[in-house]
């Protein structure tokens, strides 16, 4: 998109730029508190706003409808739906030498439901948010999602926050990512990239194949910093969390959470009850119809590895096998081999088909629960 300059420039900057060039960083929606083995990606910050403004438009159609706006316009709108949560005890010297123990996290409900991953609060003694407006409150868990890192704090005794609602459906490749954090230097950050790929899976611990489902990458350097942040669409609407890879090596990029299992956690934590997260217990990466045609076979999820005693393990499934439908779902860009992606809970009985050489068979596979 090309740089467009304003008929008058703003009278002030939208955005306070830190005291030096910062990069951010951005991702998916993490794994579940103390079961990752942590996490590392970035943005590079895409430009701080001073006295030589550069100013690019965005037109997107959001919660709000078709709008078109600067980056600067969008950060602003959004700024307040920003929080700020200390993770240990801060003293002033921490905040001083920037060592204090805060991540950054949104407001999705306006009674108080904030949205971060769940490595940004792993191993947290307390939990304390602190809003744009200068008040700050206890928080506690109140959902998580192990298979996608994503976790929900409440915090209570609060009513009309400003909110950032979730986009309508997932981010396609190509789409623009806009990140918003709150740096240790003070004020607001702003990061952009583009999507360059869909239905990712991060291993996190390769010794007990720990992973990420549904991930998306976004095109960046990697670099530890926003952990926790939110990552908007052009519209303004929320497409995933920042959130730290600290595996070696680190993936390439960012990496961003999956969409579809934020909204149905936020969901079922507004409704006043969590969801488990369930598990097919596998490692599987999505195999599309190029790469599946030149290595001669067809698209589906190749699972990289099963993880033992886990449901697939015990089902039957094996490393190599290709997953091309679960219960008559097909398992596309769209759908990966994830229960949470596939409407499935806990408990449930998955008819998964399965490609293994030149057979095919249909297995039957009980989802269970992730910890």
């Amino acid at each position: 998109m090309e740089d467009i300059a304003p008929e008058s420039p703003p009278a002030r900057p939208l955005i306070r730029p830190g005291p030096r060039v910062r990069l951010l960083a951005i991702a998916i929606l993490a794994a579940l508190v103390g079961a990752l083995g942590g996490g590392a990606a970035a943005w590079s910050i895409y430009q701080h706003y001073g006295p030589v403004q550069r100013i690019t438009y965005q037109q997107g159609t959001g919660s709000t409808g078709t709008q078109t706006q600067t980056i600067g316009q969008l950060a602003q709108a959004n700024a307040a739906s920003v929080v700020t949560i200390a993770t240990q005890p801060v003293t002033a010297a921490e905040l001083a030498d920037g060592s204090a123990s805060l991540v950054d996290g949104v407001v999705v409900n306006s009674d108080g439901l904030i949205l971060t991953s769940a490595h940004a609060v792993q191993g947290a003694s307390q939990l304390r948010v602190g809003l744009a407006d200068g008040s700050g409150y206890d928080a506690v868990i109140a959902g998580v999602d192990a298979t996608h890192g994503l976790v929900v704090l409440r915090v209570s005794g609060v009513t009309n926050l400003d909110t950032l609602p979730l986009a309508a459906s997932a981010p396609a490749v190509g789409d623009q990512a806009i990140a918003l954090s709150r740096p240790a230097s003070g004020g607001l950050s702003v990061g952009v990239g583009d999507v360059s790929a869909v239905g990712v899976t991060v291993t996190t611990d390769t010794a007990t194949s720990q992973s990420l489902q549904g991930a998306i990458s976004i095109d960046s350097t990697t670099v530890p910093g926003a952990d926790g942040a939110p990552v908007l669409n052009a519209a303004g609407d929320l497409i995933g969390i920042v959130d730290t890879i600290t595996q070696a090596p680190p993936p390439p990029g960012v990496t961003a959470l999956s969409l579809t299992a934020a909204a149905t956690l936020v969901a079922s934590v507004s409704g006043g009850t969590a969801q488990a997260s369930g598990t097919f217990g596998v490692v599987s990466s999505y195999l599309d119809p190029t790469r599946a045609a030149a290595a001669g076979t067809i698209p589906g999820a190749l699972i990289n590895s099963v993880v033992a005693g886990g449901p697939a393990a015990a089902a039957g499934l094996q490393a190599g096998d290709i997953v091309t439908s679960v219960n008559g779902i097909a398992i596309d860009s769209t759908h990966s081999f994830d229960p949470r992606s596939l409407g499935l809970s806990p408990g449930d009985t998955a008819e998964v088909t399965v490609v293994r050489g030149t057979t095919t068979d249909t297995i039957a596979v009980q989802v269970g629960t992730a910890s």
